[in-house]
Formats: structure tokens, C-alpha cells, sequence
């Protein structure tokens, strides 16, 4: 887990984790039908979003961060896969422990789309458990973060600028030092004045 493959194997099963907590919770958790006779029956459903808002924010935070996971690193990478944890046990918890009959938010949009009361037929949808699934996925990636994630390599660490060489100290040394109008006519003669020897 400390090496390149690791940090992919990681890497993805969070992405896809919290990518399945995103798009589950905006699919429908429950359905309805109700019908009065002589009319058409009324369809409605209710989301994970409907059931659950914080949910669907929480999802979309978790996916951020493993996208911050690239560029991080260090302990600041090894705090967002902690932060990832968290996160992950809360949309955990809070998909779990959803009204498990939502007859209430079923009837109160079947009102809305002119259902006058009676009874009406609900059923339940997987998505919630999807999100389930995600939540732990994504939790189980979030504490390879926090464990392997301060040795894995960062995507801005060859852009890093090269530790300063040391140079010899000898008397000529002022010599190297440019003035302004050198350091001018260098660069309009297409050099880099920057670079020595």
C-alpha cells in the first residue's frame, strides 16, 4: 500500500466509493402509486436528496477531497484521509438510519401531484444501500489515506523548485554577481542568465 500501486488501488476505490454515494443519493430511494377510478395512476418518488440532504453535500465533499488527494501530501494529505474517515462514517449513519417507510414524504408528494387520500401502493429502491456500499468504500480508502498517504508521491513535486546549489566561496565570488543592465542584455540575446558556466 506504500508504493505506486497503492496509492492507484487507494486512490480509485475512494473516487468510486464517494462517486456512488454522489449518484445514489440523487436517485430514488422510494416510489409510489396512487389511483382514483376513471383517472390515470399518480407515479412519484422521493431521493436519497429528498430523504437525507446532507447526504448528497457530504458525497460531493468526500469526492472532492480525493481529488485534493493528488495534490496534497505530507501530514496535510495524511489530515484529509482522516478528514475522509469522518465524512464517510456521517453519510454512513445518515443513509442507514433513513426512514426505512417514507409513507409520510410519499404522501405529501403524491398531494402535490393532486392525490386527494386513500390508500397507495410504495415500494422501496436499492440506491439507499448503494450509498451504503459507497460510504464504506470510500471510508476504507479515506484510512489508507491517513495511514500510506504522507509516503506516496505528490502531482506537483517535479514542479517543486530545485534545492539551492551550493556555491564555493572564493575571492572572485562578486564577480559572478550580474547587474541589472547584464542581466537585460543577457536575456535579449535569447541566454538565461540565471545559468552559469
Amino acid at each position: 500500500m506504500a508504493g505506486r500501486r497503492g496509492y492507484a488501488t487507494v486512490l480509485t476505490l475512494g473516487l468510486v466509493g464517494s462517486l456512488m454515494t454522489v449518484l445514489g443519493t440523487a436517485r430514488p430511494w422510494a416510489s409510489a402509486a396512487a389511483g382514483t377510478r376513471g383517472l390515470p395512476a399518480i407515479h412519484v418518488s422521493v431521493t436519497g436528496t429528498d430523504l437525507e440532504p446532507a447526504c448528497g453535500a457530504l458525497g460531493l465533499a468526500l469526492l472532492a477531497a480525493f481529488g485534493a488527494v493528488l495534490a496534497t501530501r505530507g501530514w496535510v494529505r495524511r489530515g484529509l484521509g482522516a478528514a475522509i474517515v469522518l465524512g464517510s462514517i456521517v453519510v454512513l449513519i445518515l443513509a442507514a438510519t433513513a426512514p426505512a417507510d417514507p409513507t409520510h414524504a410519499l404522501a405529501a408528494e403524491l398531494s402535490a401531484k393532486g392525490w386527494t387520500g386513500g390508500g397507495f401502493g410504495s415500494g422501496t429502491e436499492p440506491w439507499r444501500w448503494i450509498v451504503v456500499a459507497g460510504a464504506a468504500a470510500a471510508g476504507v480508502a479515506g484510512a489508507g489515506v491517513a495511514r500510506f498517504g504522507g509516503s506516496w508521491v505528490s502531482m506537483g513535486a517535479r514542479y517543486d523548485a530545485p534545492a539551492a546549489a551550493t556555491r564555493a566561496t572564493q575571492p572572485d565570488q562578486a564577480a559572478d554577481v550580474l547587474t541589472e543592465a547584464e542581466v537585460w542584455k543577457a536575456i535579449d540575446q535569447g541566454r538565461d542568465p540565471t545559468q552559469t558556466g
